[in-house]
């Protein structure tokens, strides 16, 4: 899978860029940390659904970030087309997805960035949840550099707010790819993600 976006994806992002500026200002710091080429996925803590807009309009001005979509984003043809162009694989949450697993690996095999919120889904409340070991088995498996990264404000859409995402230094898997070493390592990354 080539490391680019399509002329949608692109398209997208800059509507997106241009609604959200006058209200939302949507900035980043830290984008040095994202290695410019390389296997990389960036961690972050998800609160609201405009974190998949924010994130990869941040990142995409150093790489262009593959995500994971749950399948209900998937449901209508013009819908799931629309996903397919912005770069989104489509993931079953109620099992364990072989197929969107395959993807992500083969993002990453490709030299690509995967962007990812280690807790699979978002929290209401904003107390972190317990990251799945995903994160952990992916980053053993490809040798990929995992980003931390931590959002502020996106919560608060539509009220304006300025929404900020910061970048830590990449993180290295260096445990043994058992489930419990996968699992530690996730729990790592959210503790440097909420450190930021």
């Amino acid at each position: 899978m080539p490391d680019r976006p399509t002329f949608v994806n692109r398209l997208s992002h800059f509507l997106v860029g241009v609604a959200c500026k006058p209200f939302w200002g949507p900035s980043c710091e830290g984008l040095e940390n994202v290695p410019p080429t390389g296997r990389v996925i960036v961690a972050c803590n998800h609160r609201h659904w405009m974190d998949t807009l924010v994130v990869p309009l941040m990142v995409q001005q150093v790489r262009y970030p593959r995500f994971l979509g749950k399948e209900e984003l998937f449901r209508h043809p013009v819908a799931a087309w629309l996903m397919r162009e912005l770069g989104i694989i489509r993931l079953d949450r109620r099992k364990g997805d072989v197929s969107a697993l395959k993807q992500a690996i083969e993002v990453l095999e490709a030299e690509g960035c995967l962007a990812l919120f280690p807790e699979g889904t978002r929290s209401r409340t904003g107390v972190p949840g317990r990251a799945k070991p995903g994160i952990g088995f992916l980053a053993h498996h490809t040798g990929a550099k995992v980003v931390p990264g931590r959002l502020w404000n996106t919560e608060k859409f539509p009220v304006p707010a300025p929404m900020r995402l910061k970048l830590g230094k990449p993180m290295t898997y260096e445990g043994d790819g058992s489930r419990e070493s996968c699992q530690a390592f996730a729990d790592k990354v959210m503790e440097e993600i909420f450190a930021l």
